[in-house]
């Protein structure tokens, strides 16, 4: 059994341009291995089914804003998949386009 244990190592200034360098072929060597997985939305999910309903209604981002009272940055950003937004917002927005919550049953 290795009994070799990782000790935590904190600098005291900032890096030398060659510990940069060395950090950043590190750091892009790691990249190349493990790339991030690329974000994908659930199918069927409540937010897609909102994003769904927005996009159908005959309404502009603006007007369903108003109608929700909701700020039309929030809706945006989340039409746009920058930021998902509150549950409270989410039925705002549900009631401002007419939807309602059906079980399956």
């Amino acid at each position: 059994m290795n009994s070799n244990k990782l000790k935590r190592v904190m600098r005291s200034g900032r890096l030398s341009p060659e510990q940069l360098a060395r950090d950043r072929k590190i750091r892009r060597k790691v990249q190349e291995e493990f790339p991030p997985a690329p974000e994908q939305p659930i199918p069927n999910t409540l937010s897609e089914a909102l994003k769904q309903a927005i996009h159908d209604s005959e309404m502009t981002v603006y007007q369903v804003a108003k109608r929700a009272h909701v700020s039309q940055i929030i809706i945006s950003r989340f039409l746009s998949g920058e930021r998902d937004i509150r549950m409270a917002t989410a039925d705002k927005l549900a009631n401002a386009l007419g939807l309602k919550l059906v079980t399956r049953g």
